[in-house]
């Protein structure tokens, strides 16, 4: 049998992965199960594919551990070559025993590196450098959508047409009862009627499903909006918006995703910043932040810890102190005491 070949994985999308570990190694009982730890890292692996547009990770990965069907989330989590060979990996680094508690989080998601056979690759930089006044107008069109379609009492009124749409009428009357008793935005109930059990399950698997159908469709429609504001700012950073990361997932069905996690509360400030968070991190923008304006330097002005001035020798500086009538400024040959007013009393 020819040996595999590693799969390359962005050294970047590491902390991620990383940060789920802490969450679920802080969540641990000592001495728990190391085969639910092991699923769960690989619950948590998937996630952080999908989130960042990894598919070809999944791809590969699939022909590396064949038979795997990467569209299940929980395939890979109990891939009968995948779990025995994280489990093994946990086995060796003592989570219960001693060592500095912060390192293992690093262990856990080095043990998932380990047991994937990933290799951690730099990505390529791809970065668009655009103006912090972009970022603002893209904020605003996004907010343009998700501040009016998931206010309440609209996103309960939406979700329950459509998880009723997605019941089988003979589960209505059951789902009527229980649609009545949601809270005001139609997120959890707050009260639980008694129901047949299977209807029960039905109306939450219908609940479930719209919710999720809602929050994309309102993602997709600010992420609209964004894409022609950035548009104008710069044709490239828009294009990217559904042109594919690695196979075929684009930022737009990645930024949705992030946007449906359950972990994401859907308030609409959380959902907009989830939807902003996304785009800046999968287009790869670096926002400029707006130049602070520089203050002609003159002993007889009042300057202020922060101000940037201009020197007629020493050039545009910063003031990083002020004591009475001196303040120290860093300028690019070095730091200068210079002379002002002092602050009025």
């Amino acid at each position: 049998m020819m040996p595999r070949m590693p799969v390359d994985f962005p050294g970047s999308r590491l902390a991620a992965l990383q940060d789920h570990a802490t969450r679920l190694y802080e969540s641990r009982r000592p001495g728990g199960s190391l085969a639910a730890l092991a699923r769960d890292l690989l619950l948590a692996f998937f996630d952080v594919c999908a989130h960042a547009g990894l598919d070809r990770v999944l791809a590969e990965l699939a022909q590396a551990f064949p038979p795997l069907d990467v569209t299940d989330r929980a395939a890979l989590a109990t891939h009968d070559a995948v779990l025995p060979t994280l489990i093994a990996q946990l086995e060796t680094i003592d989570l219960d025993g001693g060592g500095p508690r912060g390192a293992k989080p690093r262990q856990l998601a080095d043990c998932v590196v380990a047991a994937l056979d990933l290799a951690l690759v730099d990505d390529p930089d791809r970065t668009i450098a655009l103006e912090d006044a972009v970022r603002v107008d893209v904020t605003r069109a996004l907010a343009a959508v998700v501040d009016v379609e998931l206010a309440a009492p609209k996103l309960r009124a939406d979700i329950i047409a459509d998880a009723r749409a997605r019941c089988d009428a003979g589960y209505h009357a059951s789902f009527d009862r229980l649609a009545a008793q949601l809270d005001e935005r139609g997120l959890q109930l707050v009260k639980q009627p008694k129901v047949p059990i299977d209807a029960l399950h039905a109306v939450q698997h219908a609940l479930f499903d719209a919710r999720n159908a809602v929050i994309a469709r309102t993602a997709g429609a600010a992420l609209d909006g964004a894409r022609d504001v950035l548009a104008r700012a710069d044709a490239d950073a828009a294009a990217r918006i559904d042109q594919p990361i690695t196979l075929r997932a684009t930022p737009r069905e990645a930024a949705i995703l992030r946007a449906c996690d359950a972990r994401v509360s859907k308030t609409p400030a959380r959902v907009l910043q989830s939807l902003l968070d996304s785009l800046t991190d999968l287009l790869r923008i670096a926002w400029r932040a707006p130049a602070q304006a520089a203050l002609p330097y003159a002993a007889s002005r009042t300057f202020a810890v922060g101000d940037v001035i201009d020197h007629p020798k020493f050039g545009r500086g910063k003031v990083i102190s002020s004591v009475v009538k001196r303040i120290e400024v860093e300028f690019a040959d070095g730091t200068h005491t210079l002379a002002h007013a002092p602050p009025s009393r």
